[in-house]
């Protein structure tokens, strides 16, 4: 009986905060390291949300909402090596029901691939590449490409606390739709400095923190000028049991010079549930 109750009350919190509105466009790659480096295997995380719901809009004209959130992360780690395989995907329909009033208030999503080599050694290198598009921003297609120089700042023996910082180069592809000039894209190819800093904190065997800031800066020839643009991602993981962990994050964006009028700073918090296997 006691074991029904346990699975009931896991049920229950599943239930409650798996509907959650996720924004997230920073990949925070540290989430994506499974922590485990000692032999062959494939570890991963994985959420999948549906929320169907309505809000007032009038007496007898209430907005329906259908929202539908995916986030899958996969790691193959070996002694050497470690591939990492990140993707996100979220999608926002208002009055999906009335297809005069409908209409797509989120569209976005990435899919992020790395390899980190030699990633035990204190110097490694990484390999980037990863498609990305916001369509509720205005951004219909945006490809990276680059690589790293990955140093361990700092690393404890017990594995509690690993700082590192990375530096490179990258190539980034962008495809803008401007508010101002309708059924015109506004295109640009930079070729980018990018740096990080990141850190993974254990603070008990049930409770991991992660933290990544990333500057990135490259001359446009459109402007004549550089721009810049700084995200962080910071989140907190409490483990439930060994499949389910419960997980909050903050990130944010700010770019200098926008290629297309839109906001320059954008954040998002988010709660939700975690599989892992």
């Amino acid at each position: 009986m006691q074991r029904y109750y346990y699975k009931v009350s896991i049920l229950f919190f599943l239930i409650i905060f798996l509907a959650v509105a996720v924004q997230a466009q920073i990949v925070n790659i540290e989430e994506g390291r499974m922590g485990r480096d000692s032999s062959n295997h494939v570890a991963g995380q994985i959420g999948l949300d549906f929320s169907l719901y309505n809000q007032n809009a009038g007496r007898n004209q209430p907005n329906n909402y259908l929202q539908l959130t995916f986030k899958g992360d996969l790691a193959y780690n070996t002694p050497k090596h470690t591939y990492l395989f990140l993707n996100y995907f979220n999608y926002l329909l208002v009055n999906f029901n009335v297809e005069a009033q409908r209409n797509t208030v989120a569209q976005q999503g990435y899919s992020h691939l790395r390899a980190n080599l030699y990633q035990a050694r204190r110097l490694s290198y990484e390999l980037f590449a990863q498609a990305q598009a916001d369509k509720a921003r205005g951004l219909e297609w945006r490809t990276l490409e680059g690589g790293y120089l990955r140093f361990r700042l700092m690393r404890q023996e017990n594995k509690n606390i690993n700082v590192f910082l990375g530096a490179g180069a990258m190539h980034e592809h962008e495809e803008w739709e401007n508010p101002e000039l309708a059924q015109q894209l506004q295109i640009s190819n930079l070729v980018k400095w990018t740096s990080y800093i990141s850190a993974k904190y254990n603070i008990d065997k049930n409770i991991q923190a992660n933290a990544i800031m990333y500057y990135q800066v490259g001359y446009s020839k459109i402007i004549t000028a550089f721009r810049n643009r700084v995200s962080g991602d910071i989140s907190l993981a409490v483990k439930l049991n060994k499949t389910l962990s419960f997980k909050t994050s903050f990130n944010c964006t700010y770019e200098d010079r926008p290629i297309v009028p839109v906001t320059k700073f954008v954040y998002t918090l988010t709660n939700g549930i975690a599989v892992n296997f």
